[in-house]
């Protein structure tokens, strides 16, 4: 019995998946930038920092923006898995949409600074001796697609998870008699 099998995913629950785990890609992919102190993610945090006078952008902005990715991935993918197979999933619509909204608050943050801030679309990408050799709006793009699978996310397991929920917060209470 293969994998999707055994998961009793039907399509829209794989395009589910399949935004989920593109975004946990991206998101667990530039860790490795943000928490090593890469000069891109550096130059963009300390870009915002410079120009919005607030001094959280860097060095502490990497951090926080890359532990709400993780958390975002985790809630995406991780846990919606594990519910499954310890036969929970009815609460994987929940974590997925927390983390498609969580991944576009994060995506939504990214834009709008590449849109309205000198940061720009175009970023540096390659780096010879601490200055910029290359730049590339793939940031900005790839902020855009993962706002947009996000999107999907939440459009198409928003009203389970809501079902959940009033499930959840009606069942303490179905024999309260008043």
């Amino acid at each position: 019995m293969g994998l999707l099998s055994k998961l009793n995913l039907q399509p829209r629950l794989l395009a589910t998946y399949a935004a989920g785990a593109f975004i946990a890609a991206i998101f667990l992919d530039s860790l490795r930038f943000k928490f090593t102190g890469h000069e891109t993610p550096a130059h963009i945090f300390m870009t915002l920092r410079d120009w919005s006078g607030i001094d959280l952008f860097y060095p502490a902005g990497p951090w926080i923006i890359g532990l709400g990715e993780l958390g975002a991935a985790l809630l995406l993918l991780a846990l919606p898995l594990t519910l499954r197979f310890v036969k929970l999933e009815r609460f994987a619509p929940v974590s997925q949409v927390l983390g498609g909204l969580a991944a576009m608050a994060i995506m939504t943050g990214a834009i709008g600074f590449h849109l309205f801030t000198p940061l720009g679309i175009e970023t540096p990408v390659a780096w010879a001796n601490g200055e910029v050799a290359a730049t590339s709006p793939a940031l900005f793009i790839a902020a855009c697609i993962t706002w947009l699978s996000g999107g999907l996310i939440v459009a198409l397991r928003g009203g389970e998870a809501l079902s959940v929920l009033k499930g959840a917060q009606a069942e303490p209470y179905a024999n309260v008699t008043v």
